[in-house]
């Protein structure tokens, strides 16, 4: 059964070697609408985009200032709530780039009005093995866990009542019904990037009562491979030893806030911030990236400040 299907991205910087490759591939389907925001890129690029692209189907969005992906997908979510009746829309990266037959195999799933569709990029392991272990949670670590680590994950058992796949998903590759739109909800503007995109989709999951399917209907390629995906020496490496200082910081910075939104018990909560934040620090200080180390302290007590100022 054919369904009205939008779909929109964001970008940023200079991308448009990437860019270019995931709009050619949604301009081969059916898409009612493709958007495009133009998250703080360079005017050059701007018109590059603008004078390639003539489809009417295809629509531009510009910010002058990079807003990060919260702002970002912010802005372009309400927006397609103004002025769109798309029953869905697919949201993507601007490096995903989808099958060929992505339009039609959406349009020939059935889809329960409290279900959100988030289909599989290979590179992103952790939703799969999160709806093969059958523990939602699994995406984000228990309610108790910093960055995803948790001591004492044996005391508590996730609950079954919870019917999805996923407690939460990224941006890219996340099938938004018209019923999810029409909460009000949006990201919060202020996380600017990272952990963003989880707790937009954990709020729509924990407050609405929506479920997160896991789908592999469609299997999403990634163009560019994430920071905290390129492996090291496992001692002396963890997940941001690649990262830059603004990828460190704000992902940090953000997960520590939703810990604190999401954590049961405060004293366990603070138990693994202090031995893993220890791990964490002496990794950077072995591998010589005494910087880092100061980034990551920085971070997590910015995580605790940003918990005062945002109340949601």
């Amino acid at each position: 059964m054919s369904k009205n299907i939008a779909a929109a991205t964001l970008t940023y910087g200079d991308r448009l070697n990437f860019l270019f490759q995931s709009i050619d591939r949604l301009l081969e389907q059916k898409f009612i609408h493709i958007y495009v925001y133009c998250n703080g890129i360079s005017l050059t690029n701007y018109q590059k985009l603008r004078e390639k692209y003539k489809q009417p189907q295809l629509f531009f969005l510009y910010s002058e200032e990079n807003l990060g992906s919260a702002g970002g997908y912010s802005e372009l979510l309400q927006y397609i709530v103004q002025h769109d009746n798309a029953e869905y829309i697919l949201l993507l990266d601007d490096d995903n780039l989808v099958p060929v037959d992505c339009y039609e195999t959406i349009s020939n799933l059935t889809i329960n009005n409290d279900e959100l569709y988030y289909f599989h990029r290979p590179d992103r392991t952790l939703p799969k093995i999160a709806s093969e272990l059958k523990k939602p949670e699994h995406v984000l670590g228990s309610p108790n866990s910093f960055l995803g680590r948790d001591l004492f994950s044996l005391i508590r058992k996730e609950s079954a009542s919870y019917l999805g796949d996923l407690a939460a998903a990224p941006y890219g590759g996340l099938l938004l019904s018209r019923e999810a739109l029409s909460t009000g909800v949006l990201p919060i503007k202020e996380l600017y990037l990272y952990a963003d995109d989880y707790e937009y989709t954990y709020r729509l999951v924990s407050q609405y009562s929506f479920k997160i399917i896991f789908s592999e209907a469609l299997l999403i390629e990634d163009l560019e491979k994430s920071f905290h995906l390129h492996k090291g020496i496992k001692l002396l490496n963890n997940r941001y030893s690649n990262a830059s200082d603004l990828q460190l910081y704000y992902s940090v910075r953000n997960n520590t806030w939703l810990g604190l939104k999401r954590n049961q018990s405060k004293v366990l909560y603070m138990l693994n911030i202090a031995v893993f934040s220890t791990i964490f620090s002496l990794q950077f200080i072995f591998s010589l990236k005494l910087k880092k180390t100061k980034i990551f302290i920085k971070a997590i007590r910015d995580g605790f400040t940003l918990n005062k100022t945002i109340n949601n």
